[in-house]
């Protein structure tokens, strides 16, 4: 192939339009599986190499691989590596030069599209340049809907990895440009992903107050879904959970022994001065997680429907470390196990590398519960990982804390006092304090 296209570039080109024709028109025009779509992937390849960069985007790639706005391949088949592959083909240079034979409006939308793979394989940095360009070539040419997803997507990037300034003023400016589309649904999503940010950053309360406004806006748009869910639900959900998840480690902290809890039974119960409301706050939580499911399940997505069992996870997890009722405890350990396996196994197949420590971290937290420390190990290890090579700072200031209240190690704590403090990561103060109050309990327990 080499040879003929330096001697006779013509027949190269003829020769993948040729492979470019018979790939796809032999191929079921929409496969269901991936192994179904491998002929159409291939098929772009020839197609780019034939020059034919259009008609392989609109008719390949965007109706038949991803099926229009429904993005199947990714979301429902988890295919991300296989998607950036063939979004590299219109590239003349990744990922920042896409071939001139493309229309100008598809570019903004091919660098969104390798961003967004670029960001669940974990290749954050990678990401940067092409997210950005894109909202500012949407913001440019006032198409505000684009640039408002754009931006909203940016600030995720940021948020993950661990620019807090730069998350809170991108999704501001989301909402600023989602205002200016019109459109409900992109508002309701939007002032959500400001509310994330915004929690984040310690701001509680305007996080509450704009992911309460962003799910009446969700009742308006679909009254069928009043409910917010996917990413934006699981985040209120993450707010929601805050008092619950402090409450629980308080009692973690507060555990007799230097080692990880031996038994369920063992768990020292801290009787919080809210203690049935924080119950109750994990039970509703447990509701809206149960209903966001329902709605997931019906498109097949892969995060959504992984990210609902998460929280269903961490809820009962919670619970199981605050009851004092012998049954709910075991109860709740029982479907937390449940919930967390098949959290952790879903977010494997969505393949969003920059999810997958959160599931991680629960599941690590309830094995020393179950009195499997190398488990538990395991796991801190495993999302140490995939957070390092990010980077996802935020993420590893939550593994190093995890470490230090699992396993008792102050060296850990202050590792994670130090990731804190450089990005502002400040939802965390508080559980900081707790810690390094009680690490002044294990060193006089060691010295004793």
């Amino acid at each position: 192939a080499t040879q003929l296209r330096d001697t006779n570039p013509t027949a190269h080109r003829a020769a993948h339009e040729r492979l470019y024709h018979h790939l796809k028109d032999s191929t079921e025009h929409q496969p269901d599986t991936l192994e179904g779509l491998h002929p159409l992937y291939q098929a772009i390849a020839h197609g780019c190499q034939a020059g034919l960069q259009q008609e392989a985007c609109a008719e390949v790639y965007r109706d038949r691989i991803l099926r229009g706005e429904q993005n199947y391949s990714t979301f429902t088949l988890g295919a991300v590596g296989a998607d950036l592959g063939a979004i590299a083909c219109f590239f003349d240079q990744p990922w920042t030069r896409i071939s001139p034979t493309l229309p100008e409006p598809v570019h903004a939308w091919l660098l969104n599209e390798a961003a967004f793979g670029l960001r669940s394989l974990g290749r954050l940095i990678e990401a940067l340049e092409p997210m950005r360009t894109a909202v500012e070539w949407t913001r440019q040419h006032k198409h505000w809907k684009h640039a408002a997803a754009g931006a909203g997507n940016l600030s995720e990037l940021e948020l993950t990895l661990g620019d807090m300034p730069g998350a809170v003023r991108d999704a501001e400016q989301s909402v600023t440009f989602a205002d200016r589309s019109g459109d409900t649904l992109m508002r309701s999503a939007r002032l959500a992903t400001l509310a994330n940010a915004l929690h984040n950053a310690a701001r509680s309360a305007d996080a509450l107050s704009r992911f309460s406004k962003a799910e009446a806006m969700q009742a308006e748009g679909q009254p069928k879904h009043p409910l917010l869910y996917s990413l934006r639900g699981f985040n209120y959900c993450d707010l929601l959970l805050a008092e619950p998840e402090r409450a629980a480690w308080q009692a973690q902290l507060a555990t007799a022994t230097l080692q990880p809890v031996g038994d369920a039974n063992d768990v020292l119960n801290v009787e919080s001065t809210d203690g049935p409301n924080i119950l109750q706050r994990c039970r509703d939580v447990e509701q809206r997680a149960t209903q966001a499911l329902e709605w997931s399940a019906t498109k097949e997505f892969l995060l959504d429907i992984a990210l609902g069992h998460l929280t269903l996870g961490r809820a009962a997890l919670y619970r199981a470390v605050l009851t004092d009722s012998m049954s709910d405890r075991v109860e709740a350990i029982e479907t937390a196990r449940q919930q967390l396996t098949v959290a952790v196994d879903g977010l494997r197949r969505a393949d969003q590398q920059d999810f997958i420590p959160r599931g991680l971290l629960t599941r690590a937290w309830l094995r020393v519960m179950e009195n499997d420390p190398a488990g538990t190990r395991v796991d801190l290890d495993e999302a140490w990982h995939i957070a390092e090579r990010g980077p996802m700072p935020l993420h590893m200031a939550d593994i190093e804390l995890h470490r230090a209240r699992l396993f008792r190690d102050p060296a850990a704590l202050a590792r994670a006092a130090a990731l804190i403090k450089k990005h502002a990561y400040a939802r965390r103060n508080e559980e900081l304090a707790d810690a390094q109050q009680a690490v002044k309990s294990w060193t006089q327990q060691t010295n004793n």
